[in-house]
């Protein structure tokens, strides 16, 4: 129904000769995952009941959240399921450099199916995936610093040995 909406409003714009115009709105439910609260979905080492925002439900309808905020023409690039080209299953086998990526096994945002799917999707063959036990989404907090740093030396050595860091 947004689609259509977006779709018919930039139409107006148009007929109306302003066919750059933007109008901007509030997309609320964009924290819609029930893995946030049952930890049985796609399991993985998160607190059950939390995201990487905070509390699902208070989280879900707050004026914050993922891409919260939208114009016409970001709704069509990002949430539009017929539009939006942000595919990164359909992206990845084009992925022609290296590709490193990290799952942080406690992640209240990408969940390990996520990391697994992105990984096997990229197309170059020189590629590694590391995981980090219990590290979160932004590694917040006193009790992640480990964490983020085992990151840091992952990154940091595929870095060196890939010729695009020097080594210390």
């Amino acid at each position: 129904r947004i689609t259509a909406w977006v779709k018919d409003k930039l139409a107006e714009l148009k007929t109306a000769g302003r066919p750059d115009d933007e109008f901007a709105f509030v997309v609320h439910g964009t924290m819609a995952d029930p893995r946030w609260l049952d930890p049985n979905v796609d399991p993985n080492q998160r607190a059950p009941g939390t995201c990487y925002l905070g509390d699902p439900a208070v989280v879900n309808m707050s004026p914050v959240g993922l891409a919260r905020f939208c114009t016409l023409r970001s709704w069509l690039s990002q949430w539009s399921y017929d539009d939006a080209r942000a595919d990164g299953l359909t992206c990845g086998r084009d992925i022609a450099v290296p590709a490193l990526v990290i799952g942080n096994l406690a992640d209240d945002a990408c969940t390990p199916s996520h990391t697994h799917r992105l990984f096997e999707a990229i197309g170059h063959p020189d590629k590694e995936m590391h995981e980090i036990h219990g590290a979160t989404h932004y590694y917040a907090g006193p009790d992640q610093r480990d964490k983020l740093q085992q990151a840091v030396d992952i990154v940091t050595d595929w870095l060196v040995r890939h010729g695009f860091a020097r080594p210390e």
